[in-house]
């Protein structure tokens, strides 16, 4: 195999980390929280802080490493386009990771205290930030969702898209990013 297939490969296997990693730390939260046990929520966030360390922060660095790697390897830009795009892209999940892992530190010891002290209900100060911290989740998500509407349109491959008469096939990412068909696609 080639070293392009490699770098591909590597890069492919980072993003699906990254994506799954992302997605089963906001549900372990998010069931967590709903039963507002204090030793579920310590322990939900302590598996959320740990996949943080070892899975989303190196997924995100092998991502961009292997992302520079092919644009190398290609003779490509990284001002170019999609490519351009992406990085923009990667930058933000960066951001959306410090911040978040902030965030998520901050309720992580509030979790572990409540624990420790044996508390039978978590404290506002929890509650506070854990409302701050849903919508850089959900931005992160949305980040990717457009990583992979990016991605997937670069190659002009038809792909279907939902609007409010059902799957329509469409040529072109152009139209996916029409206001009015995005607005289309999430209702």
């Amino acid at each position: 195999m080639s070293i392009y297939v490699w770098f591909k490969y590597i890069h492919i296997m980072a993003a699906i980390i990254m994506v799954g990693t992302t997605i089963t730390n906001g549900l372990a939260k998010m069931l967590s929280d709903r039963t507002g046990n204090v030793h579920r929520i310590a322990s939900a966030m302590t598996f959320t802080m740990y996949f943080n360390k070892i899975l989303m922060f190196p997924s995100l660095v092998v991502l961009a490493i292997s992302g520079i790697g092919l644009t190398a390897i290609l003779h490509r830009s990284l001002l170019e386009g999609w490519i351009f795009q992406s990085v923009i892209m990667l930058m933000a999940l960066f951001a959306l990771f410090g911040i978040g892992l902030r965030y998520e530190r901050r309720m992580h010891s509030i979790a572990l205290h409540s624990e420790e002290n044996k508390w039978r209900e978590m404290p506002s100060d929890y509650w506070t930030w854990s409302k701050i911290s849903i919508p850089i989740g959900f931005l992160a998500m949305v980040v990717i969702y457009f990583a992979y509407v990016i991605l997937d349109g670069r190659a002009e491959k038809p792909f279907l898209i939902f609007c409010r008469g059902g799957f329509h096939r469409e040529k072109s990412i152009r139209v996916c990013l029409k206001p009015r068909l995005l607005i289309n696609m999430l209702l």
